[in-house]
This record gives C-alpha cells, structure tokens and sequence, in this order.
C-alpha cells in the first residue's frame, strides 16, 4: 500500500498519565509519528496525526494513591507536562488529546452498544482475584505475580512484559497483591463483559493475513492465533475509568485497554469537531482511499492488530482496519537497564531538554531507533550519532557549501545543470528514503539520508571548486545541500527550517528535492547551523542534575532512624488514605500520620515494629499533629520497613 493513497492517518500510541516520558517512551510512539506524518505530508497526502494522554486504569489509580492525589489530579498535570514536552520536541500533532475527553467518554459508550446489539459481547458471573488484605478485586497492574508461560517473575495481571502474553490475573503463579503486598488472595464472584474474539476469529484470521504484517508485529500476532483467540474481559470493578454501558454493569468500568485504542477514533472525531467539519473524520476511517499508520512499542503490537481490529469489526459499521504497525523494540538505557525516573536512571524527555537542544535528542534518537533488536543507550553511540554524522558530516557539508556560494559567486547559485553524479545519487536516495518509510522503518531512512552528506563531502572536496572555478560543482553541491534540507524536514524540522530560511525555500515538498536550485540566490548570510557538543562535559551535567537531589553524608547523619512499635492504629475521619498511628519509641510514644490506609488494615498494624524518621520537625495533617514518619519501599507494592528480628523499640538503626 504505497502512496496512491491521498490520506494519510498516523496513530501514536497514548502515554499513561502516571508520569513523564523517557527516551524510550519518545521515540517508540509520539515522536515517530510526527516523522511519519511530516514525510506523507511532504509527499503532497492529506495526512493528520492523533495521539492523546491515556488516563484511565488501573496503573494511574495506582500511582495516583501512591503520590496522594485523585487520579483525576494526576492524570491532568502529566498531560500537562507530556504537552509541554511535544511543544519543546516540536512534535506537532494535530490533536493530542486525553481520555478524560467527553468526545472520547461519549465515542467508547457508542461503540460499545454497537458491540453488544451486533451480539460481540458476552457477560458471566466468574471467581475473580479479591484481595482479603485491602477488601479489592484485583485487575491489571494490582495483582503482580509470575507468569504461566515464561516464568517471568513480575508479570502484571493483564500482561506479560517479558514475552508479550496477554493474561488474566488468576492465570498468574505466586501472585500479590500490588496495593497491600498480601499474598492473601482468594477468588470472589463477580459477573464482568466480555469481547467476543474467539467469534471474532476467522476475520482477524483474514485480517492479519491479507496485512502481511512484518517482523515483531507478524511474530507477535501470529502467535495469539496459534494459541487461538479467546474471549477477552472488557470491564473492570474499579472505580476510576468510563462506566460500562451494558445493562447490569453498573459500578464497573470499561478496561483501560478496551477503551483506550478507541481513542484514535474519537481523537479524530474532536479533531474535526474541533475545526468546524464535523462529518470529515469519517474520510479517515470509512472506504479504502486511507492508509492508516501506527506507531508504538512492541509490548502494545497484540491490541492493535488484533484486539482494536476486533472491536471494530464488532461494532459492524464498516470501519477501515489499521495498514501498517510500526512497533520499536525497547531502548533501554545503558546496559540494558530500565529507565526510571526514581531511582535515577537514564534520561527523561524534561531532562533531556535540561542538557541539550531537542534538534540533538531527535537526530539521535531517529538515527538509532530500536527496529530490529532491544537497544541501550549509550554516549558512545550519541557521540557518534551527534558529533560525527549530524554536525560533522552533515551540518558542515551544508554551511561550507552555502557559505561559498554566499561569499564566491555572491550568493547566487550558478545557472548550470547538476552533475550526472549527484543527479543520479539524489534520486536513488530519494527513492529509497520513500521506499523504507512506506514498508514502516524509519532509521535506515536517516542512515541513507546521512550517507548522501557523506558522498557530498567526499564530491566537493574533489572537485574543490575554490581551486578551479567549477561552477557545476557549487551548483550541484548546492542541489544536493537543498535534498538534505526536504529530506531531513520530518526527522529534524528545525534543521531543515535553518537551511530553508537562507535559500528561500516556503512551502516544502518531497519533489521539490529533484529540483536544482541553480540560479537562484540566497535570501540571506548563512551562519553555523550547529555546534559540536562536549560529550564528557555533557556526562558531567548530566550527573551533576541527577546528584542535584542526593544528601550529603553530613546532611543524611542528622536524621534519626529508630525502631518502632505501632500501639495503635485508626483511619482519620473524612480521609480515604490516611492512618493515625501512635507508636512506641522506647523512651516517649510518638504519632505519625501516614497515607497507608490503601495499603493496610489498622487491625492488622497493631504491635508491628517498623522503622521511623524519629526527630522529624512536627506536621499537622488534618488537623492532627504528625511526630515522626514511617519508613516504607514501594515497588509494585508498598511494604512498611522494619526490623527481621525481635528489637526493642527505641533502638537506634545506624
């Protein structure tokens, strides 16, 4: 399916609302779509790209309890952050929206009916995950346990991330619960709402089959056919999320991954909405003159080519099925370790824009996308990426060439035809860069993008026109310094804008790149497009911000850390979170308030030893005075501190 298509919808896969993005989390979704809905764009298609924050289920309810806030609060100040860093990024999607949308609450409740009077949906009452600790079912990111069919030890309730199998929670061995760490879980009736995708099957059979889907996405989809297709739950007995829309269903939700694919539709929808043409987004979503792009990590390939497929079809109103999923592996970060914002490690998208340009971060980033393998990021590699191709190789090839048509023929390009040479390598590339980014890569576009700088250099430094006066090579350098200005638009817009501003090129288009600008005049002096970057003292600010939070061991030796026993533990009135504890210190009783409500039953707490910030400056929290702090770790689940032996309370930890 190449360009005969005139519209062009590019999808991103949606962020979670639980925080901000890394590196990773850039290029595999929002960042790659914006390339790719630059590129068609450029090729003269009507292309709009949509992506929105995902706000729903349970992994924000989660991290909204966590931090002390609704996971209304939460979801809206990441969404906040996330728009921020697009601006920064010059991510420019068309609409980048939420979940929380009334367009998207009021899309997810249509289709859903649709499902349902089609006769996709099916309900029965089923034995679920309860946790007798926190009195919850357990869904999703709750429950947290190995998985049955790679042994994985952190596997979620819905999802494998180590071999990519979707799951149910009661599927999970070893299984706890992620709220309280008990391990006290029982199965309890309940009745939930299902997709049907086993009667789904044979048209996601011809689906997959007629897409011809390639690498991971084929890998990841034909293995849940071979295991075969089974009804899969749309509702969740969680509070936050859009209210089912069955009839019986009340108190429960729609499942964050049954909804929050829909919202390419919706996105859609609120776009047009938005611009006063209320029936146009149904051009890029009904008949077959669309090519529909998706881009995301490989962890979410199974509820795009087969699940969303899926409610679409259910909903049998004629929707156009997705074309091509652009999946990335993982980039992690060096050494093959995980990002994470807590700990410290690696580099978040607000950071990165701390310690250089976004025109830096982009270039990187693109040149090395995960597409075949897992990558680490590594400052080797940046260094390579950064200095050695995008400012050595590729910025100075273009201000030497300007510079010496500015300063030698007085900024007129010589009226002469481009050399055979370069025509030919400009249009091989040109075909090539078009050929990789229509079958879904992005990288080995970049990479032969940036070897045509490399034949630029090597051809002006031979013909060295300052010796001879060769006014064909100036004229054919120059054609070739206004390819890599179109071809590098989608990849690093502000370069390219750089390099439009001095030869007065407006309205950009992918043929415009075959086009000579021969005896044309430059509309202004060209400058240094960029500067090398230092890498080691790159390191060093890097470090030097991630040190920025540290405690001194001067600092760290005035906190008091001693063992505790709780005495007495009750909810505070009119606070869903909040505990009042009074713990014995040995010498005095001391009170703490402490939002652990979620995580532990008072009953439960009484006579516990734990660890406690001792001569903590006195709090009042609700109106009650809080004398120390509990210590606690919270990984998928939060777990109080405290000593594994018997220890009399008061006792010094040092």
């Amino acid at each position: 399916m190449g360009t005969a298509k005139r519209r062009v919808l590019v999808c991103s896969a949606w962020p979670y609302a639980s925080g901000v993005l890394h590196l990773g989390n850039l290029v595999g979704c929002l960042l790659s779509g914006c390339v790719f809905k630059r590129f068609f764009r450029l090729r003269g298609c009507d292309a709009l790209h949509v992506s929105g924050t995902d706000a729903h289920g349970t992994h924000i309810e989660f991290e909204a309890i966590r931090q002390g806030m609704s996971p209304h609060e939460l979801a809206n100040r990441v969404h906040l952050q996330i728009v921020e860093v697009l601006d920064a990024f010059e991510i420019d999607i068309d609409n980048y929206t939420i979940t929380e949308s009334p367009v998207h609450k009021e899309f997810v409740t249509e289709i859903y009916r649709q499902m349902d009077a089609a006769g996709y949906i099916l309900s029965q009452e089923e034995e679920r995950a309860f946790c007798r600790g926190c009195q919850r079912f357990l869904a999703d990111r709750y429950i947290v346990g190995t998985c049955p069919r790679c042994a994985y030890a952190a596997a979620k309730g819905n999802q494998c991330d180590a071999c990519g199998s979707l799951l149910e929670p009661e599927e999970l061995q070893a299984a706890t619960c992620a709220f309280c760490g008990s391990r006290d879980i029982v199965r309890r009736k309940t009745r939930h709402w299902y997709l049907d995708l086993a009667k789904l099957e044979p048209q996601l059979k011809d689906y997959v089959r007629n897409r011809r889907f390639q690498g991971n996405v084929a890998e990841f989809s034909q293995r849940m056919l071979d295991e075969g297709l089974r009804p899969r739950a749309v509702t969740r007995d969680i509070a936050w999320g859009i209210p089912a829309p069955f009839p019986g269903a009340e108190g429960k939700v729609i499942y964050v991954w049954a909804e929050a694919a829909l919202g390419y539709v919706s996105a859609t929808i609120e776009h047009f909405r938005r611009v006063g043409q209320a029936e146009r987004w149904k051009e890029f979503w009904f008949g077959e003159d669309i090519k529909q792009v998706y881009t995301q990590g490989k962890d979410n390939i199974p509820f795009h080519t087969l699940i969303f497929p899926g409610q679409l079809v259910a909903s049998e109103q004629g929707y156009h099925l997705p074309d091509q999923i652009s999946a990335t592996e993982y980039l992690n970060w060096i050494g093959g370790e995980q990002f994470s914002k807590s700990r410290g490690v690696g580099i978040y998208a607000d950071e990165a824009l701390e310690l250089l340009p976004p025109v830096y971060w982009r270039f990187y980033l693109l040149y090395n996308r995960p597409e075949g393998r897992d990558t680490s990021f590594s400052w080797e590699e940046f260094d390579k990426a950064v200095n050695g191709i995008l400012v050595n190789n590729i910025a100075n090839f273009v201000h030497r060439v300007l510079s010496f048509v500015w300063s030698r023929h007085g900024g007129r390009v010589p009226d002469v035809p481009t050399d055979a040479e370069l025509s030919a390598a400009i249009g091989e590339t040109i075909d090539e860069v078009v050929r990789v980014i229509e079958s879904g890569a992005l990288a080995p576009a970049l990479r032969r993008i940036a070897g045509l700088a490399v034949l630029g250099n090597e051809y002006f430094q031979r013909r060295a026109p300052w010796r001879e006066g060769d006014e064909a090579a100036v004229a054919s350098a120059a054609h070739l310094v206004k390819t890599l200005a179109v071809l590098l638009d989608p990849f690093v817009p502000m370069f390219s804008r750089a390099i439009y501003e001095v030869m007065g090129i407006a309205e950009p288009v992918l043929e415009e790149a075959r086009r000579s600008p021969a005896g044309t005049r430059l509309v202004r002096q060209p400058r240094p497009l960029l500067e090398h970057v230092d890498i080691k003292e790159l390191q060093e600010r890097y470090h030097a911000m991630k040190e920025a939070d540290m405690v001194s061991l001067e600092e760290f030796a005035k906190i008091e850390l001693r063992v505790g026993r709780i005495v007495h533990a009750e909810a505070v009135p009119g606070a869903d979170k909040l505990l009042r504890l009074e713990i014995d210190l040995g010498a005095r009783k001391a009170q703490a308030v402490a939002g652990i409500r979620a995580h532990y039953d008072p009953a439960e707490l009484k006579g516990r030893l734990v660890t406690v910030v001792a001569n903590l400056k006195p709090a009042t929290i609700r109106g009650i005075k809080s004398e120390c702090m509990l210590l606690a770790a919270q990984g998928e689940t939060l777990s109080l501190i405290g000593p594994e032996g018997q220890v009399e309370p008061g006792a010094k930890i040092s």
